[in-house]
């Protein structure tokens, strides 16, 4: 899909952004949507899912901008199953990952081994517990870091 389409939709998310509060903005996850558009239009070319998603989520996000100021609860669960959609389609053909991802995965791996080698190094469940969850946080992060740098982030 060409770049003026992908800039006419950020320019609606805008419009729609400017005009509502910003409880709707972090409901609607607008910033999320952006970033979704933007990995959408790249891999298109190449993924004929990709083209259908973008050209639904296209239509979805005139609707969005056309109902903006009388939105209901349904309109917010229709727009997080549809972003969902997408995003799994992302992960599971495209190999991207959420922001967090990695951190959250080694955060708790680090907890469970802290606790294992707590008991069986330390006798001491209190002092393995924080020892894992950091290096769990470092790790994670750190990865978490490699796949922004290489943008993998959705």
């Amino acid at each position: 899909m060409d770049s003026k389409r992908i800039d006419k939709l950020y320019n609606i998310l805008e419009e729609i952004r400017n005009s509502v509060d910003d409880q709707v903005t972090k409901q609607l996850e607008l910033d999320k949507c952006k970033r979704v558009i933007h990995r959408l239009g790249s891999f298109s070319s190449d993924c004929e899912e990709c083209l259908q998603h973008l050209i639904y989520f296209k239509n979805h996000i005139i609707q969005l901008n056309d109902k903006r100021e009388h939105l209901v609860e349904s309109d917010f669960k229709q727009h997080k199953k549809t972003l969902g959609d997408i995003r799994s389609h992302l992960q599971k053909r495209h190999k991207l990952v959420t922001s967090g991802h990695y951190l959250s995965i080694y955060m708790s791996m680090g907890i469970s081994l802290g606790v294992v080698f707590g008991l069986v190094i330390f006798d001491n469940i209190g002092l393995g517990i924080p020892i894992g969850m950091s290096i769990g946080l470092a790790i994670g992060s750190g990865l978490d870091a490699d796949a922004k740098k290489k943008g993998m982030i959705i």
